[in-house]
């Protein structure tokens, strides 16, 4: 590009950013001359923008202090201030919370690369910037970083919590931990439903989380078990009102919870993981998975929309592992010649017609050589056999409530 050229192009940018103001328009800073943009005053209109949008005024807040506290340590004033070497040079400092003064884990510095990012992608569909300067930015490595795990609660440790876990000087919350424990509710979804919600009379046994309180924003029904509907029975008034809430106390704060699990004896944290609120619904869906419950409808109870989810944060695999051999695992019903027919032919014989089982589809195939045998407990379960993830090519439709109720009866 030429000396001409250059100046050719900002005496252009420059007519038109003075035609856009003549007009009361706002003028992209990306044009030459154009007046400086303070990022602050831009969070404030993206705050706004959002507020409008009714999105959770939780994940408002977070992603709007992320923008400014990254805005702050990397000494960026104007949107000509952001850059990759400002954010490389902060990354690369160790960062620490301003509130712990713990180093920042990589799960968290990447928010505060996908929070910027998002700002800065609202702004270049608003017309104010032309590209993202954060846009080819990598994100951390997680993987093996992790500085959050969970745990499962083993049921000595839930009894032994029920038994002593009350606190002296607060409501007594204990009934909650089981609920959370035997439902896989999130603790928000647990907190706030009325009895009007719950549908456990004439043999109905589910529950609504309405859609204002669903992580998801839609309205879900969740089946209970006997154990809980009998609960739930213990614990409705005789003159309830539908309006009136489940549980007429407030769960309390993780530290609380930490400090009451000690006091009977628990430990919260231990190298294998926290028991923390969530750890609850972790537990619920190792639980189902012990008891040989199939990992879509695992899925489905728990409501996630993606599988390897429920498989990655929701079962401890070790355990699961540890309880066959691999010997248990090829005398499996999998590998029988019920499932796998041999006509003494070596490799694959003909395919089987798909058949149904219970309300889940899957496709059975007759393998001959040992190989083939090795994996056909995958294929009769819909395993990929390299992840363990559901394979979905092998399924056909799922319907969702009938499998969590099959499900729930199979390990009642």
């Amino acid at each position: 590009t030429t000396h001409l050229d250059r100046a050719l192009k900002h005496e252009k940018e420059l007519k038109q950013g003075i035609a856009l103001q003549e007009q009361g328009l706002p003028v992209p800073s990306h044009l030459f001359g154009a007046p400086t943009r303070k990022i602050l005053d831009l969070v404030a209109d993206y705050e706004r923008s959002h507020t409008a949008k009714r999105l959770r005024q939780k994940h408002i807040h977070d992603t709007v202090t992320r923008i400014k506290t990254l805005a702050e340590v990397c000494n960026w004033e104007d949107l000509g201030d952001i850059t990759p070497t400002g954010f490389e040079q902060w990354r690369g400092q160790v960062p620490v919370c301003e509130r712990t003064g713990r180093e920042l884990s990589a799960k968290t510095i990447n928010e505060y690369l996908l929070s910027m990012r998002a700002f800065l992608n609202w702004l270049k569909k608003q017309g104010i910037i032309e590209r993202d300067p954060l846009e080819y930015v990598e994100k951390c490595e997680t993987r093996g970083n992790e500085t959050k795990n969970r745990r499962e609660w083993t049921d000595d440790e839930l009894e032994t919590f029920m038994r002593y876990g009350k606190p002296p000087h607060r409501a007594d919350y204990r009934i909650g931990i089981w609920l959370l424990h035997w439902t896989g509710l999130r603790k928000n979804e647990l907190q706030n439903p009325r009895w009007g919600d719950v549908f456990i009379d004439d043999g109905k046994a589910q529950a609504i989380i309405r859609a204002k309180y669903s992580k998801g924003r839609t309205s879900e029904q969740i089946p209970l078990m006997p154990k809980v509907v009998a609960q739930l029975h213990s614990m409705r008034p005789k003159k309830w009102k539908p309006e009136d809430k489940v549980l007429p106390f407030r769960l309390p704060g993780s530290e609380q919870f930490r400090v009451d699990q000690e006091r009977a004896g628990l430990v919260y944290k231990n190298e294998f993981g926290d028991h923390d609120f969530h750890s609850l619904r972790y537990s619920h869906g190792h639980w189902l998975a012990v008891r040989g419950v199939p990992l879509l409808v695992i899925q489905a109870i728990l409501r996630h929309k993606d599988p390897s989810t429920t498989a990655r944060h929701y079962m401890n695999i070790a355990k699961l592992a540890a309880n066959k051999t691999l010997e248990e695992v090829y005398a499996s019903e999998g590998c029988t010649p019920n499932c796998t027919p041999f006509d003494g032919q070596e490799g694959l014989s003909r395919s089987q017609n798909v058949t149904k089982s219970g309300k889940l589809e899957v496709l059975q195939i007759a393998v001959g050589d040992a190989l083939s045998r090795a994996l056909a407990p995958f294929v009769t379960q819909g395993l990929n056999p390299v992840s363990g993830c559901p394979s979905v090519a092998l399924f056909g439709k799922l319907k969702i409530f009938s499998a969590i109720s099959e499900g729930r009866k199979a390990v009642n």
